[in-house]
């Protein structure tokens, strides 16, 4: 039996290659607001909170990064209004940057999240499915999804239920990559980071 998920995820890698001068970047700006006195301030939906968390963690004392909490672990992020909740609990400085993610980037919550960001003058970066997102309406009054407030995007290439392969005799899709995606995206920004903060 092939190994049809390794091959896809190869796939994924080649794809997302082709963004490295967007992730190198990202890392210089991420240095430049370090070298400043900033942080980095790291917010996710709810479906790669997981992801947001880890990186978090593993990020060294050079990269100083505040977890943006999900309050109620994101079960309301769809409700307009909540963002407010997520805003709430931020302590920030002119110098901070932020890094959001969310795979469809048109949860309300998030877009609220954003606006206050770009509101407060902060460079905001952004790691969502471009092309879904692209193609999905937004979900927020203000007809807007969150690639549209970045200053930066990096695509994870997510699609619609983060499903990618099938199996034949089976009408389901299974495997989802965004979460393998996101991660390589983020590991390499904070080389990237690193590097300049050194350099």
């Amino acid at each position: 039996m092939n190994l049809h998920y390794f091959d896809f995820c190869q796939q994924l890698e080649r794809k997302l290659r082709i963004e490295e001068p967007l992730m190198n970047q990202a890392g210089r700006w991420i240095a430049k607001q370090i070298k400043e006195g900033g942080h980095l301030q790291i917010f996710a939906s709810r479906t790669l909170q997981g992801v947001a968390y880890e990186f978090w963690q593993q990020c060294p004392e050079l990269v100083p990064t505040h977890w943006i909490h999900h309050p109620a672990a994101g079960i309301y992020e769809m409700i307009e209004g909540t963002g407010q909740a997520i805003i709430d609990q931020i302590t920030f400085k002119p110098t901070d940057i932020f890094l959001l993610l969310s795979n469809e980037g048109r949860a309300p919550a998030i877009i609220e999240l954003a606006q206050w960001i770009k509101k407060q003058g902060n460079l905001l970066i952004v790691i969502t499915g471009f092309d879904l997102s692209r193609s999905i309406k937004a979900q927020h009054s203000s007809g807007l999804r969150l690639f549209e407030l970045a200053d930066l995007v990096l695509d994870n290439c997510a699609n619609l239920n983060d499903a990618v392969l099938t199996i034949p005799g089976l009408d389901l899709a299974i495997c989802g990559t965004s979460s393998i995606a996101t991660m390589l995206l983020l590991q390499q920004i904070l080389y990237f980071s690193v590097y300049h903060l050194i350099s």
